[in-house]
């Protein structure tokens, strides 16, 4: 029992600590994302290649922010498929704060090559005919209009009515009491879990000895980046964290998932978003395949 106390107050500690700092990256990042709203897009139409250049921008913004904008220019028509595909492939979600919480080094890493596979990946969807892909249907979905609020209240001029605005409405409203409670969740029974499972079972040592182990884990590393959300992938970050999986695992996850992203074109359409799923879990395996036989 005492063994299992240390586990516990250890996951505790550190969930407490990284649910902390990630909060603080959320409002430093939700801060940018109202400033720049609405003049980020001007000036793409005719410009496709700046447009996907663009959405991967916005999709590697840690978090969900980015993708959300990115969904929601597509849906009015705003951003080509290429584009979107873009910034689906550069987006993995929250786990991206978690990652740049522990690890800046790697979440940079990670974060510059999903960019550039994003970017591979929409310069060639550009070249096919997007009807013959897209379901187009009806583009006046309105989604997550508080990533997209703008300050044009006369009134709302001086700066301490600004910063009690940001205050309650951006990072009291949005970030603590939308994602503090599940950060924190999130993180603890994952690190709970793993605190558990890394006492009894020895992983690494696993793979070393079983070629197959690190196979199964990108099936599974891609079949769960079909989930629509954040925090199950951040299994996959601690595990390499810890040094237990490989780093094409990770990837092959980040790139297959793209965080609560895909919940809203989901509500646009269902055809889209199993296209988009399709397509970014078809690229998640096969970049996964190939680095981990570069690497082995």
């Amino acid at each position: 029992m005492e063994c299992f106390g240390g586990i516990f107050w250890e996951a505790l500690k550190e969930s407490v600590s990284i649910t902390l700092l990630v909060l603080l990256l959320m409002a430093i990042i939700e801060s940018i994302n109202i400033t720049s709203s609405g003049k980020l897009f001007q000036k793409l139409q005719g410009r496709p290649v700046a447009a996907v250049a663009l959405a991967c921008l916005l999709g590697a913004i840690p978090g969900c922010a980015g993708g959300f904008v990115v969904v929601s220019m597509f849906t009015h028509r705003l951003l080509s498929f290429g584009a979107l595909m873009a910034g689906m492939v550069a987006t993995f979600g929250d786990e991206a704060l978690f990652l740049a919480a522990q690890s800046p080094k790697y979440a940079l890493l990670l974060t510059g090559i999903l960019f550039v596979i994003g970017f591979i990946v929409g310069l060639i969807l550009l070249k096919i005919p997007e009807n013959k892909i897209v379901d187009f249907g009806d583009h006046n979905f309105v989604i997550h209009e508080e990533h997209q609020h703008t300050h044009t209240d006369p009134e709302d001029h001086h700066w301490r009515e600004r910063v009690t605005h940001f205050l309650r409405e951006h990072v009291w409203e949005h970030v603590i009491k939308k994602h503090a409670l599940t950060l924190f969740l999130y993180a603890f029974g994952t690190l709970l879990i793993l605190g558990i499972l890394n006492h009894f079972v020895d992983l690494q040592s696993i793979m070393e000895n079983n070629v197959w182990t690190k196979w199964l884990l990108l099936l599974i590393a891609v079949a769960v980046g079909f989930l629509p959300v954040s925090g199950p992938h951040l299994i996959f970050v601690m595990l390499f964290l810890q040094g237990s999986i490989p780093f094409g695992v990770l990837l092959a996850n980040s790139i297959a998932q793209n965080g609560h992203a895909g919940i809203p074109l989901m509500a646009q359409s269902k055809r889209n978003f199993l296209i988009m799923k399709a397509i970014t879990m078809a690229i998640g395996l096969v970049i996964g395949t190939t680095t981990l036989l570069v690497s082995s």
